[in-house]
C-alpha cells in the first residue's frame, strides 16, 4: 500500500490504480478518469513550458552569435513561440478536455527552477555556459515530462477502455 502523503502523479501512475478496474463501479471509474486528465494537464502545461523556455534560450544562443540585441530577440518572440511542429492526425489527437492547469501546480524534482520566471529574467546574465547547460537541462526535463505523459495517457486509456462499454451498455 502506498504511503498516505503520496503525490496524485505517483498514486495514479502505480499499478495499483488501475488494477481490478472491472470491479470498480461507474462513478469511481469517472472520477479517476477526471483525475488523471487533471494531472495528465498539468504534465502537459509543465511540458510546454520546458519546449518554451528552450526555444528562448536557443535563440538567445543564435542571437549571441549573430550580434542581434535583447530587443531583437523580443521582437522574436512570437515567431520562437508559435507552435510550428508537426501535429498528430485528427484521429490520433487527444482534444483536452482541462483546457488549462490547476492554479496549485507545481513541479518539485528538483527542476522547477528551471520552468520558473528566473530563467528567463536573467537570461541576458547567463553565460555562455550556464546557457548551454540551461538547455541541456530543460531538454532532460522535457523528455522525463514527455515520458511521464505517456504513461498517464495509457492509464487514462485503461480506464477508458471499462468505462466506455459500460456507459454504452447504459445509454450514458
Amino acid at each position: 500500500m502506498m504511503a498516505e502523503h503520496a503525490r496524485r502523479i505517483d498514486r495514479i501512475l502505480a499499478p495499483e490504480y488501475i488494477e481490478g478496474l472491472a470491479d470498480v463501479d461507474v462513478e469511481t471509474l469517472r472520477t479517476m478518469r477526471r483525475e488523471a486528465v487533471e494531472v495528465e494537464t498539468e504534465v502537459s502545461y509543465v511540458r510546454r513550458l520546458a519546449q518554451a523556455r528552450t526555444e528562448i534560450l536557443q535563440a538567445e544562443q543564435d542571437r549571441r552569435r549573430d550580434g542581434g540585441s535583447i530587443a531583437d530577440l523580443i521582437a522574436r518572440l512570437p515567431e520562437i513561440l508559435a507552435d510550428k511542429g508537426p501535429r498528430p492526425a485528427a484521429a490520433n489527437a487527444r482534444m483536452p478536455e482541462i483546457l488549462a492547469p490547476s492554479m496549485s501546480i507545481t513541479w518539485s524534482r528538483g527542476t522547477e527552477y528551471l520552468i520558473a520566471d528566473d530563467t528567463l529574467v536573467n537570461l541576458p546574465t547567463l553565460s555562455e555556459a550556464e546557457l548551454a547547460e540551461t538547455i541541456d537541462a530543460l531538454r532532460t526535463l522535457e523528455v522525463e515530462v514527455s515520458t511521464t505523459r505517456r504513461q498517464l495517457h495509457g492509464v487514462i486509456d485503461a480506464i477508458e477502455d471499462v468505462l466506455g462499454p459500460r456507459l454504452a451498455d447504459t445509454g450514458a
